[in-house]
């Protein structure tokens, strides 16, 4: 073999072994989210159905003092973002932002909160252009003609099952929850927070109309913003809850934290 063979051999055996995949652990976080059952009879008189969205992220560190209420520590500010990247390794939610039939009810609503119908219009009446209030019988057949559901079972956004709060014998409200897929370092904290008022949801996003009414109009469904954790400081206003004491994560365990919201933003 020629030596301008055998160097060109060495530069590609050099330029794979510099490609080496690099693997980056990822793991389940699971865990236990409380919310301070003061906050909800302060804001909401006792309502669990009001609470809003709930956003858990796992972060590096903790900073209480840079925005005057807890957050997260952030990298710095690049270009015209009011602050830095709050940088998540991972998170999750609590609910999803869930289209309750009728446009009303565009990112004022979510999965989990509900029992029934009724409990969805005691929350959210819906006054129709006639002036007649929306009826739950009313609401369960414009559902079923916009999704296609054939039974209240398969309404995504009711059910006594499928509640995502439990009151506990404190008087707090528990839910269990899991961050798919992320990193989880020693140290890190897992820091949470409820948007009560549903800043956090773009009506221009989401899925696309399903169906089309006599006015033939195009929109979207709804969903949540996908910058939430990167910048939750964009979605925090007066009248959320937040977690001030958030868990340290620890080596070689990925179950059993407790996230305690517990501070209201004002």
């Amino acid at each position: 073999m020629s030596g301008k063979r055998l160097l060109a051999v060495f530069a590609v055996l050099a330029l794979l072994v510099g490609c080496e995949e690099e693997e980056i652990e990822q793991n389940n976080l699971d865990g236990t989210l409380v919310l301070d059952g003061a906050l909800v009879d302060e804001v909401f008189d006792g309502d669990a159905r009001k609470i809003g969205m709930v956003y858990i992220g796992i972060f590096e560190d903790f900073d209480p003092e840079q925005l005057g209420y807890p957050y997260p520590s952030t990298g710095p500010r690049v270009g015209d973002q009011p602050i830095g990247d709050a940088l998540p390794y991972g998170g999750t939610s609590i609910g999803v932002y869930s289209y309750g039939c009728y446009r009303a009810l565009a990112c004022n609503m979510l999965t989990g909160r509900y029992p029934s119908l009724e409990d969805v219009l005691e929350v959210n009446p819906i006054e129709l252009e006639d002036g007649e209030m929306v009826s739950a019988e009313t609401m369960y057949d414009q559902c079923t003609w916009y999704y296609g559901w054939n039974a209240i079972e398969e309404f995504s956004f009711v059910g006594q099952d499928d509640l995502d709060f439990q009151k506990n014998d404190d008087g707090d409200y528990e839910a269990s929850f899991r961050a798919w897929h992320g990193r989880t370092p020693p140290g890190a904290r897992i820091w949470a927070f409820a948007d009560n008022d549903f800043t956090s949801c773009s009506p221009d996003q989401g899925v696309v109309n399903r169906r089309y009414g006599d006015d033939l109009n195009f929109f979207r469904e709804g969903t949540n913003y996908a910058d939430v954790l990167n910048f939750p400081d964009k979605y925090v206003t007066d009248g959320d809850f937040i977690s001030s004491e958030p868990p340290t994560l620890e080596a070689d365990k990925l179950d059993g934290y407790e996230v305690r919201i517990d501070y209201l933003k004002d």
